[in-house]
């Protein structure tokens, strides 16, 4: 055999550490931003009012006066409020008001006009519109002394309670205590109702047991956004209704369900902020069994009978109707039609019209109802683009779906109450602008 002589050759092999830098930062970086969703995900009430008041700031800064809906009317009212005028003092023609000092007068019109003149006409930059306000020398807001004071309508905000504007009456007292010009005094009353109907909103996200970040969206969807930066009913309305929902839910899953007070006292703001606003009475029934409903009776009365007491008052007191001054303008109904006695009999003489009168109203105008839901901007005139509606819809849909903890029977008396209450409001709505 022949002998084979291997020489082992030695190889040197170097081994490097890895370089763990890279991977390091990658790792660093997606710690942070989940530690950042971590803090976000179990923090929504301060999410919702950092949003809140950013985007509801730039709404302030960006909108000029009067561009929101009815807003010069929302201004009116609130400033009889502010002079301690409760219930309308004046009518021309049929329609209340107050009588408001010329110079005011003349700078309501004058803004209204520059907002009509910018959302009509192309290619205009409104601070080119009202360059000459803080002119003294202009003569459509000069001072006339010797003038009378003006008539200034309502135009259907008489029947709008207090309750809604109390931020902004608060603001309106201060303008006027130094004397603030009618865009300065706006701007002021448009900051304090931002910031109270934010707070009031966070404090129901707060509260609520479930549905935390489904509240989030629904109280920054553009419609609430919006009208919770201008001067507006609704944001009184929508924050109250959030409020007394999570009490409601919180109570119904027996978490403070004693504290009967403060259910009391959201449900009377809730129903006093706006006339349809009164079905929001039937949450109440969420609460507790059908079964315990006879021994709790009392609790169940404290908390309603202030709405139904204090709701039909203020719209005896006020004699409002909101829909009538608008349909009387177009000239195609007389103004007996607006009377409820006069509906009641109408309804019973001809027991379809109403049903179809309203299907048809929803089914011809679903797709502007649809878009009104999410939030059309300006004076009901500046749509947002399509993607927006779509994708804010998937998220209505999706956001809620979350399982209630509590027992199948209250989960369904939930569901039971809470269809109940959006029927009503629908139908309700559509009999104040039958």
């Amino acid at each position: 055999m022949r002998r084979v002589d291997v020489h082992g050759e030695g190889v040197s092999v170097r081994l490097f550490p890895p370089d763990t830098t890279a991977l390091t930062a990658h790792t660093r970086f997606r710690s942070t931003l989940f530690g950042i969703w971590i803090r976000i995900s179990v923090q929504p009430a301060a999410v919702f009012i950092t949003l809140s008041l950013v985007f509801g700031g730039l709404i302030i800064s960006c909108t000029p006066p009067l561009r929101g809906p009815d807003e010069i009317s929302h201004f009116v009212r609130i400033y009889s409020y502010a002079r301690g005028e409760i219930l309308p003092t004046k009518e021309v023609n049929g329609r209340k008001g107050i009588l408001v000092e010329p110079r005011l007068y003349s700078e309501l019109q004058f803004f209204r006009t520059a907002g009509e003149v910018f959302a009509r006409e192309d290619g205009l930059h409104y601070p080119q519109l009202v360059a000459g306000y803080r002119n003294p020398t202009s003569s459509s807001i000069a001072d006339e002394p010797d003038e009378a004071p003006i008539f200034a309508p309502f135009a259907g905000t008489e029947g709008y309670n207090p309750v809604a504007y109390i931020p902004y009456i608060a603001a309106a007292a201060i303008g006027r205590l130094f004397k603030l010009d009618f865009p300065d005094m706006l701007f002021l009353m448009r900051w304090f109702g931002l910031v109270t109907f934010t707070a009031i909103a966070a404090y129901s996200i707060a509260v609520i047991p479930a549905l935390k970040w489904a509240f989030v969206l629904i109280a920054l969807l553009p419609v609430s956004l919006y009208n919770r930066s201008v001067l507006s009913a609704d944001g009184a309305a929508l924050s109250t209704a959030l409020v007394i929902t999570a009490l409601c839910l919180r109570a119904a899953g027996g978490t403070a369900a004693g504290r009967v007070w403060e259910r009391s006292l959201w449900m009377t703001l809730c129903a006093l902020s706006k006339q349809p606003q009164i079905v929001f009475l039937l949450l109440e029934l969420m609460v507790y069994r059908v079964k315990e409903l006879p021994r709790q009776w009392l609790r169940v009365a404290s908390v309603v009978l202030p709405s139904v007491i204090l709701s039909p008052m203020w719209v005896f007191a006020v004699s409002a109707e909101i829909a009538a001054w608008r349909l009387q303008e177009e000239g195609h109904h007389p103004p007996e039609h607006f009377d409820p006695l006069w509906k009641l009999l109408y309804m019973w003489d001809h027991p379809y019209h109403f049903p179809l009168a309203a299907w048809r109203a929803l089914s011809g105008w679903g797709d502007r109802l649809w878009q009104e839901l999410i939030g059309i901007v300006g004076w009901q005139d500046i749509l947002l683009p399509t993607w927006t509606y779509v994708a804010l819809t998937v998220l209505l849909f999706l956001v809620p779906f979350q399982k209630l903890q509590v027992s199948g029977a209250t989960r369904a008396r939930v569901a039971v109450i809470t269809g109940l209450v959006v029927l009503s409001y629908v139908i309700i709505v559509y009999l104040i602008f039958f």
